[in-house]
């Protein structure tokens, strides 16, 4: 599943959304599909989306954007907030509870602090949809939807490239402490291959000498794994001073799409990238949320509804997409039309 739709280019919506020909993103403007779900004539809706991810995450800016997007294309009030702190998170969550918001869109990277309240939530008929992290024990607890990829299927698949690549000790670099999806990453990958060293840093220390050390004490080691653009950037100098004096092979491979990413790619500093498609990770919920809001108020819209069961059933999986020499050049120019008809289209859906 190549990953390649961003902002303004909804093609993979279409192929989602556009199959019951419901809500008309990719062959229609915003208008168009506000006519189609006659949102004059529908009640206001919110939805709040509250997760894990640290301020300034470049990844969970791009989540927000496709939030905000398809907020303003369904006439959605969102409320957004992202904090990695878990505590706050409950209490946000509780808060959006008490506030009668129609959805709820959490990530349950780190399950226990919020799992409670989500349980509370759907037991009084709030409808709870999980993204990025917690497919799992979201289907335990039952909530509404899942929108992301499964990390199992997406750690096994990177530990079947690095180790046809040739690789055969990983270290596998983790930034967040009790993130099961990072555990899941780094577990499945590393039964790919002979053997797994897990290495947890913090944004705030110095990276870069932490993967340098990790690497220079065990020179068996000869893939990294990362998770985002700033540990690809400092695990990338450290394999770059550690060949300066070790001739031994090292690949690396990254948790992360966006141009500098794709820079790295082609430059040989990274083998491949794994890509989730975070603006959908945004946009999908939200629509979703108005879809199903549509499907109850008319009645029975046998399109909308076989879509609604087809999704509540599976979910959507928006990942793992690979992105590597062979298709670099392809999914940068995907990227640049893209950012092309965004930038004309004022930042709309169109």
């Amino acid at each position: 599943m190549t990953a390649v739709v961003r902002r303004g280019s909804l093609t993979r919506l279409s192929a989602l959304l556009g199959l019951a020909a419901v809500v008309l993103i990719a062959t229609a403007c915003a208008e168009a599909a506000r006519e189609r779900l006659a949102l004059g004539d529908s009640v206001p809706m919110s939805v709040a989306i509250i997760v894990h991810g640290a301020p300034g995450d470049p990844f969970w800016a791009e989540v927000r954007a496709g939030a905000e997007d398809a907020a303003r294309t369904f006439d959605v009030n969102l409320f957004w907030r992202s904090t990695p702190d878990g505590s706050e998170r409950v209490r946000l969550i509780d808060e959006a509870v008490q506030q009668g918001f129609d959805v709820i869109v959490v990530s349950l990277s780190d399950p226990d602090p919020v799992a409670e309240v989500v349980s509370d939530a759907l037991l009084i008929g709030i409808t709870v949809y999980v993204i990025n992290a917690g497919d799992a024990i979201g289907a335990e607890l039952g909530v509404d939807s899942y929108f992301g990829q499964v990390e199992t299927v997406a750690g096994l698949a990177v530990g079947d490239r690095l180790r046809e690549a040739g690789a055969t000790h990983l270290l596998c670099v983790k930034h967040e402490e009790r993130n099961v999806a990072l555990d899941t990453r780094c577990s499945r990958a590393g039964q790919r291959v002979d053997a797994l060293t897990e290495l947890h840093v913090s944004p705030e220390e110095a990276v870069g000498d932490r993967i340098e050390a990790a690497l220079r004490e065990e020179p068996s080691i000869d893939a990294v794994l990362t998770m985002n653009t700033l540990l690809m950037s400092e695990a990338s100098h450290a394999i770059d001073r550690i060949r300066a004096t070790d001739a031994r092979s090292l690949f690396h491979a990254v948790f992360e799409l966006n141009d500098v990413v794709l820079d790295a790619i082609e430059s040989g500093a990274v083998l491949f990238a794994v890509d989730q498609q975070p603006y959908l990770q945004g946009y999908l919920p939200v629509a979703y949320s108005r879809l199903t809001e549509y499907s109850r108020r008319t009645q029975g819209d046998e399109l909308a509804d076989a879509l609604l069961q087809w999704i509540a059933g599976r979910g959507v999986l928006l990942g793992p997409g690979f992105v590597d020499e062979g298709n670099v050049e392809r999914v940068r120019s995907a990227l640049q039309r893209s950012d092309a008809l965004n930038s004309a289209g004022g930042g709309s859906t169109e």
